[in-house]
């Protein structure tokens, strides 16, 4: 076992090369700390953006490929991190993985929202008004509560067809994901001025 993970009663979570591959996608140098702090959305966190309004704010819609494409790749290495992670025999995989892929749609609606709530904030957070940091803080809770009620929601929905603790197993490893990337998020978003 790695020196550095996240271990849950001796069992290794997430390690440390898998965190550290997961810090790697975030880190484009050429595209600078937005395009990664977008890209960590993807892990975290329900009105959706209609399919004609961007995710990003409009200062920053050059990076919006970017972001897409970072937040892809992200995804793929949680769906990795999750299947290592939850012992499924091949009967509770064929029930788990459709539930998985419909509660991680749900919360990729989230990660837009959180997507453009960060590159709102970004683009104005050196003139912001005191109506937009309203605003923004609204939106941040209503994210926040939009979350749990997501999770509540699939709580039940894999409740029915799943055993309790391997639900539980499944939000315990869905949290510790979330606290690592609320951690970098943490980490790269500045203050408000």
């Amino acid at each position: 076992m790695s020196a550095h993970a996240i271990v849950c009663q001796g069992e290794t979570i997430v390690t440390t090369s898998g965190l550290r591959r997961l810090t790697a996608l975030l880190h484009v140098p050429c595209l600078g700390t937005l395009p990664a702090v977008a890209a960590l959305c993807v892990l975290s966190s329900a009105a959706t953006f209609g399919a004609d309004q961007p995710i990003v704010n409009e200062k920053f819609a050059d990076l919006e490929p970017a972001i897409q494409m970072l937040r892809s790749e992200v995804g793929k290495d949680r769906r990795d991190i999750v299947k290592n992670s939850m012992l499924l025999t091949e009967s509770e995989g064929k029930t788990f993985w459709p539930l998985y892929d419909e509660y991680r749609a749900e919360m990729h609606k989230l990660g837009d929202r959180r997507v453009r709530l960060i590159t709102d904030f970004a683009a104005n957070r050196n003139a912001m008004s005191e109506d937009q940091a309203e605003k923004l803080t609204h939106e941040a809770l209503s994210i926040e509560e939009d979350g749990v009620s997501v999770k509540q929601q699939y709580v039940k929905k894999m409740s029915k067809v799943l055993s309790a603790r391997t639900v539980a197993r499944f939000f315990q490893i869905d949290a510790k994901l979330d606290a690592v990337v609320d951690a970098q998020l943490a980490a790269r978003i500045p203050l408000i001025h």
